[in-house]
């Protein structure tokens, strides 16, 4: 038996974000593009650039399908660029709770050690306030969840349906 949870699509902040950075990277280019300059370094900038715009695009169009995937021996979570699968047996999915940063705020992300964090949008390793290590997808602070893992990390996602995976104890 397979079970999905859908993470939370974007809120209109986080999209404003991702078109803001989008546009930034491309006006950047245009202007790389125009400036009087060396052709090696010209030709360095923008294949330094481009790669970016593309992964930025990228992760602007899979982030919405982000789920969470549990089977009966394993929890994946399908994620751009930091999707990984652990083993069901690591995951204490009964003490699976709701957070909400204003009641927990040792729980909300600090530092990003290894991942994407803009307005709307964190994806990857942060350190959190309270100084432990998290895995964090959340696109919106409500519908928050924590996973806790055998593993002295927790997983901290914002879902679309977070009441599906608690009730599931």
């Amino acid at each position: 038996m397979v079970e999905e949870y859908l993470l939370a699509p974007l809120t209109s902040t986080g999209h404003w974000s991702f078109i803001v950075l989008l546009g930034i990277l491309i006006g950047l280019g245009v202007f790389i593009y125009f400036k009087q300059m060396p052709k090696v370094s010209k030709a360095v900038a923008i294949g330094v650039l481009l790669p970016m715009v593309l992964a930025f695009s990228w992760m602007f169009y899979k982030v919405n399908d982000a789920k969470l995937i549990i089977s009966s021996d394993t929890v994946s979570l399908d994620v751009p660029f930091y999707g990984f699968t652990i083993p069901l047996s690591e995951v204490d999915l009964a003490k699976a709770e709701r957070i909400d940063f204003s009641q927990t705020p040792a729980l909300k992300p600090d530092l990003r050690a290894n991942g994407v964090g803009m307005p709307g949008f964190q994806l990857g390793w942060f350190r959190l306030a309270n100084g432990q290590k998290a895995f964090v997808a959340t696109t919106t602070t409500d519908n928050l969840v924590l996973l806790p893992t055998t593993r002295n990390y927790p997983l901290i996602l914002s879902l679309e349906s977070p009441e599906k995976l608690i009730n599931i104890n």
